[in-house]
Order: structure tokens, then C-alpha cells, then sequence
């Protein structure tokens, strides 16, 4: 069961289209069930949005900011999505104060 757990900083009022970008898992090379957990350094700073393929899990929200690596199944944004083969996997994140804020994620894939 591969998983990718990792830290981001997002520039003052900025967006990162995808902290994915540039890893192995941001094309999928099966099909997998994600588990995503996540976090922030500063409470309600950070929007997230979720898709995979066409399809969008989570559209812009807030989440947690508790300023440290997720912990399962506390930080758990969502539970179980579909990530189909070769196409994006894209966690988006909009910083919406004006300093620079952490995003902490972990994501667990799942064989389908």
C-alpha cells in the first residue's frame, strides 16, 4: 500500500495547483482508493481542493490547523475516493492569509 506523506509551504495569498506535481502518484499507474489526511500551521488559513481525473472530491474548503503532520484517522479529510489510472491526482491549495502557512498532508493508496 503506497503512501506519500510530505510538507508544503504556500506563499501569502498564493495558490499551489498541485503539491502532486512532479511525484510518482500524481499519475497513478492502476487504479486505487486514496485515503487524505491534512493539516495546516494556521487554523482556517489554507483552502483545499481535491479531484482526481474529471472528477472532484472536495471542492475549496477549510480543514484543520493544527500545526503538525496529520494524525489517522483524526486529520482525515476524506475517507475513501477513487483515483483512476493514469489520470491527475490534484490536491490545490489556496493560501488565503498574508504570510506563508505549512500544508500538511498524507495520502495512503489503495489497490481498487
Amino acid at each position: 500500500m503506497p503512501s506519500v506523506q510530505s510538507q508544503v509551504s504556500i506563499p501569502a495569498n498564493a495558490i499551489n495547483a498541485n503539491v502532486l506535481s512532479g511525484s510518482i502518484w500524481e499519475f497513478p499507474d492502476r487504479n486505487y482508493y486514496v485515503r487524505l489526511a491534512a493539516t495546516g500551521d494556521a487554523a482556517f488559513g489554507l483552502r483545499l481542493t481535491v479531484q482526481a481525473g474529471q472528477r472532484t472530491q472536495l471542492e475549496e474548503s477549510a480543514f484543520s490547523g493544527q500545526n503538525r503532520f496529520p494524525v489517522i484517522p483524526d486529520d482525515v479529510i476524506i475517507a475513501r475516493f477513487a483515483a483512476p489510472a493514469r489520470q491527475r491526482l490534484i490536491l490545490k491549495v489556496r493560501n488565503t492569509t498574508g504570510a506563508a502557512i505549512n500544508f500538511f498532508y498524507n495520502i495512503e493508496l489503495t489497490a481498487a
